[in-house]
C-alpha cells in the first residue's frame, strides 16, 4: 500500500487548514472539508519523521549549529533541478514570504511600483502593500483551458514597473513556463535593470509529465539581476516551520540583504527546521518523486472526474503541485440568483466569496474564492488535491451532488466551450 493512499487525522492538531473557525471564515460552514490551504493531508517521508521523532527523544533544543546546511540544499538544487551552484550565492531566510520582504525592502524604495502577474497569491498584494510600494497587476491570458503568459502586455506593464515579483510554477493556476516564456522576462528586466524575484516554492512538486526550469538557471545566459526563493516547505510538507533559500545572481544585492537580515538577527534557522531540512535535502529524493506522481495522477482524477460527471465545472490545467484552479464560470450566473434569493443561507464567510461560500454550504467543502487571488477571478475557486485518492473523490461528489441538487434543472447543460 503506498503511502499516500490515505490522508493524516490532522484534527485537533492546531492546523489552521482544519480549524472550524477559519473554515468558517471563508464558506459559511465550520463543518466543511477543507480543501483550501496549501499544505498536504499527506505524511512527510518516513525520513523526515524519523530525524523529528530522534531530535525530540534528545530532550535537549539548544543553540544549534548548522555547518552543512547550505551543502544540502546545493546538492538538492543539482539532483532536483540540474543546477549547480555555489554555496556562496544562497542565503537561508525564515520562511518563503520572510525572504522575499527582506529583497523588496533592500532592493527597492517606497513608492516604487512591483509587477506581478494575476491571479496571485494574496500576500502578495500585501507585500507590497505593507511596505510602501505599488502593486502593478500583469493579468495572464486565458484560454478556457489554462493560463499563459501575454507578452505584449507583460511587456507594457513592465515599463512603469521597477521590480518583478513572479511565482513559478504558478499559484493558483499550475502553470509551469517554459524556458521561452522566463527567458522573454530576463531579456526584459535586463534591458531595463530592475531585480526579478522569481518565488519558485512549488517547483520541487512538478508533475513527471511537466519540466520546471529554475528562474536563476535560466538566467546564468543573460544575466539579470535575479533572486530565485525555493523551500522544503510544500515539498516535504513541514510548512509550519518555516524554512527557505534564496539564491542570489547578484553578489552585491545578496551582500546588501545579508546586512538587513543580520541587524535583524535572522541569520539562521532554528534547531527542528535546520534537522528537518538537511535530512529533507540528502535523504528524500525518491519520496519527492513518488509523491509528484501521486499528485499528478490525482489532478488526471480529478480533470476527467469534472470531464465526465461534472461537465459545468472545468479543471484549469494544472501540471505543478496540489492546487488548481476550477472554473465554475458555467454555473455562476445561477449560483449568483440563488444567492440572492437565499442571503440568510449564504450569509457568513466573510473571508471568502460568492462560490466558496455555495460550496461550502451546499457541499460541505471549502475551497480558496477566486477573488482571494485578485479583481476579475470570482468565477472561480481553488482546490487543493494534496491528500488521498478516497478524500479527493469524497469531495468531488460532494461538489457534483451540489450543482445538481441546487441549480434548477433547466440550468444543467454541457459546460461551455
Amino acid at each position: 500500500m503506498s503511502i499516500f493512499s490515505q490522508s493524516v487525522d490532522r484534527r485537533s492538531t492546531n492546523s489552521v487548514k482544519w480549524d472550524k473557525c477559519a473554515i468558517e471564515s471563508i464558506c459559511s460552514n465550520g463543518d466543511a472539508l477543507p480543501f483550501w490551504v496549501a499544505d498536504m493531508d499527506l505524511p512527510v517521508a518516513p525520513e523526515i519523521k524519523a530525524k523529528a521523532i530522534e531530535i525530540a527523544e534528545s530532550g535537549v533544543y539548544g543553540y544549534p549549529s548548522f555547518p552543512t546546511f547550505k551543502k544540502s540544499a546545493v546538492s538538492w538544487l543539482e539532483r532536483k533541478h540540474g543546477w549547480i551552484v555555489d554555496e556562496d550565492r544562497l542565503l537561508y531566510t525564515m520562511g518563503l514570504l520572510h525572504g522575499i520582504a527582506l529583497a523588496i525592502d533592500t532592493l527597492t524604495d517606497k513608492g516604487d511600483r512591483i509587477l506581478v502577474p494575476t491571479p496571485a497569491y494574496r500576500p502578495f498584494r500585501e507585500l507590497c502593500s505593507r511596505s510602501g510600494r505599488v502593486m502593478v497587476e500583469h493579468k495572464l491570458g486565458y484560454d478556457g483551458n489554462s493560463f499563459f503568459l501575454d507578452r505584449d502586455t507583460f511587456s507594457r506593464d513592465a515599463e512603469s514597473s521597477d521590480m518583478i515579483l513572479f511565482c513559478s510554477p504558478h499559484n493558483p493556476s499550475g502553470l509551469v513556463f517554459s524556458q521561452y516564456d522566463l527567458e522573454f522576462i530576463l531579456r526584459l528586466a535586463k534591458e531595463r535593470n530592475i531585480p526579478v524575484l522569481s518565488d519558485e516554492i512549488h517547483a520541487d512538486l512538478v508533475h513527471p509529465s511537466a519540466n520546471h526550469i529554475p528562474m536563476g538557471k535560466a538566467n546564468e545566459a543573460i544575466g539579470a539581476r535575479v533572486v530565485t526563493f525555493m523551500a522544503p516547505s510544500k515539498t516535504f510538507n513541514v510548512a509550519g516551520e518555516h524554512s527557505a533559500i534564496a539564491i542570489y545572481s547578484d553578489r552585491d544585492a545578496m551582500e546588501r540583504t545579508r546586512k538587513r537580515q543580520s541587524a535583524l538577527w535572522l541569520t539562521d534557522p532554528g534547531y527542528f527546521i535546520g534537522e528537518l531540512t538537511i535530512t529533507a535535502y540528502e535523504k528524500c529524493l525518491e519520496h519527492n518523486r513518488l509523491l509528484s506522481e501521486h499528485l499528478e495522477e490525482n489532478a488526471r482524477f480529478m480533470k476527467e472526474f469534472f470531464l465526465s460527471s461534472c461537465p459545468r465545472i472545468k479543471m484549469v490545467d494544472s501540471k505543478a503541485s496540489f492546487v488548481a484552479f476550477l472554473d465554475c464560470s458555467a454555473i455562476y450566473s445561477d449560483v449568483e440568483k440563488i444567492c440572492a434569493k437565499n442571503p440568510e443561507r449564504y450569509q457568513g464567510g466573510k473571508g471568502g466569496g460568492l462560490l466558496s461560500r455555495f460550496f461550502g454550504v451546499e457541499a460541505g467543502v471549502a475551497m480558496n474564492d477566486g477573488t482571494w487571488f485578485g479583481d476579475g477571478y470570482p468565477q472561480f475557486v481553488r482546490i487543493n488535491y494534496g491528500t488521498s485518492r478516497e478524500d479527493l473523490a469524497i469531495a468531488l461528489d460532494r461538489i457534483k451532488e451540489a450543482v445538481e441538487r441546487a441549480l434548477p434543472p433547466s440550468c444543467s447543460t454541457q459546460a461551455q466551450p
